[in-house]
């Protein structure tokens, strides 16, 4: 059977799905907002994207969508090239080392796994960027971002699942 190539286009822009919504909910994190404190309130939506679709769709959100991810999210946020590269790479070894225990318990359990990773890939954040710099980075912003992460994770899974099940159901994993 000869498909056409818009069909062919089709499938290459579904399986584009997983890194696509990453991307937009990076690039949508980074909007400016002109309102009081809202600068500290912005959560690592990369992790959880990496968190999500590896967990998930591995077949689809590989190391290079990893990769690609970090370098956007470096060039976005003014961090050093490559540090959101390390850690994101971090949380995607620990996600595929132990998300295999939270993968199909109910969603409670998975995002308590979410907090556990996305903790430990925080504070490898921080002794990064401590390292770094060559002096100890406050923890108090790492504790805003860890808490309005966790807090979101719900909403933005939610909505990766939405994508996953209308649009990439049909395929076998």
């Amino acid at each position: 059977m000869n498909d056409t190539w818009i069909e062919i286009l089709g499938a290459k822009l579904k399986n584009m799905i997983p890194i696509l919504s990453a991307l937009g909910l990076v690039l949508m994190t980074f909007i400016e907002l002109h309102f009081p404190f809202l600068h500290n309130l912005r959560p690592d939506v990369a992790c959880i994207s990496v968190y999500f679709w590896v967990l998930y769709r591995l077949d689809l959100f590989g190391i290079f969508s990893t990769l690609f991810l970090g370098l956007v999210v470096d060039g976005l946020s003014g961090a050093p090239f490559g540090m959101n590269v390390f850690v994101l790479s971090f949380e995607y070894v620990l996600t595929i080392s132990y998300g295999s225990y939270v993968n199909t318990k109910p969603f409670l359990i998975s995002w308590l796994g979410f907090a556990a990773v996305f903790f430990a890939a925080l504070v490898f954040k921080w002794v990064v960027f401590s390292v770094y710099y060559r002096v100890f980075v406050s923890f108090w912003h790492i504790f805003i971002t860890y808490a309005v992460t966790v807090l979101i994770y719900p909403l933005i899974a939610r909505l990766n699942m939405f994508l996953q099940n209308r649009y990439l159901a049909d395929e076998g994993v």
